[in-house]
């Protein structure tokens, strides 16, 4: 809608400034009738580039160009298979005018497959490979970390060293993390901190 309105906006204006200058003291001495035939030629051009524009353009999404989208609009009809090309998936985005942020809450609440493997867990940990301001609310991420012992026991595929190691990051929220795993956390860095002290005195003494 603000390409269009800007569109509009630059189609009228030019005659009504070209005017003005003419209105200008001064404005006589200019070449008037060169400068109205450049104007023609170049509104002419816009208006003809539009029109191609609007014949070729998907059906579905010129609407984008003249109407503001709000509310359920917004919500992106995004495939359930993230193997999909991510191209074609942020070309959705864009064209419907949502967030990163929007594709990132699909992705935790509906999306069931994923690199990491099928299913809602392993796209949630897949979502969890992003930097920690694009992560959900910290209550949802809570909640669904105090699935850790299940895991443990079950030992998924996306369960890796290298994933958990991504949860001990000092950029995570402790608030996104339940007590219970963060005591485990801490427990852990004590004992590593521990470990490298001992390490550390054995190599220093004679």
């Amino acid at each position: 809608s603000l390409y269009c309105a800007s569109v509009c906006y630059q189609t009228i204006a030019s005659p009504l400034m070209l005017l003005v200058a003419f209105s200008m003291e001064g404005g006589s001495a200019m070449p008037q009738a060169e400068l109205w035939a450049l104007l023609g030629v170049a509104t002419v051009v816009l208006l003809v580039g539009a029109s191609l524009m609007g014949c070729y353009m998907v059906p579905e999404y010129r609407k984008t160009f003249y109407q503001v989208m709000w509310g359920t609009e917004r919500r992106p009809l995004l495939p359930t298979n993230c193997n999909e090309p991510w191209h074609l998936i942020y070309r959705t985005q864009i064209t419907q005018h949502n967030s990163f942020k929007m594709l990132v809450m699909w992705m935790w609440d509906e999306r069931t497959r994923c690199v990491y493997g099928d299913g809602s867990d392993a796209s949630r940990a897949s979502v969890l490979d992003f930097a920690t301001w694009a992560w959900p609310p910290s209550d949802q991420v809570r909640t669904w970390l105090e699935g850790w012992e299940r895991w443990e026991r079950e030992q998924p595929a996306w369960f890796t060293e290298k994933w958990k190691a991504r949860l001990r990051h000092p950029s995570v929220p402790p608030e996104a993390l339940p007590p219970a795993l963060r005591r485990k956390f801490d427990t852990a860095n004590e004992n590593k901190e521990r470990y490298r002290r001992a390490s550390s005195s054995l190599i220093r003494s004679p």
